[in-house]
């Protein structure tokens, strides 16, 4: 049980890792809603589309 606490713990972070990797896109939210200070180190966008 714990090689497989150990495996789960490197597979995430192994993960992190590669999404660090990731390109970052910088998206102007203008005026739209919004949570929290706007100087805010991390600026999660959600897009909904409601059929």
């Amino acid at each position: 049980m714990k090689l497989l606490k150990s495996a789960i713990m490197f597979l995430l972070l192994l993960a992190s890792v590669v999404s660090a990797a990731e390109k970052r896109f910088t998206v102007p939210i203008g005026d739209s809603p919004q949570k929290g200070p706007k100087d805010a180190p991390v600026t999660i966008i959600e897009f909904l589309d409601f059929q």
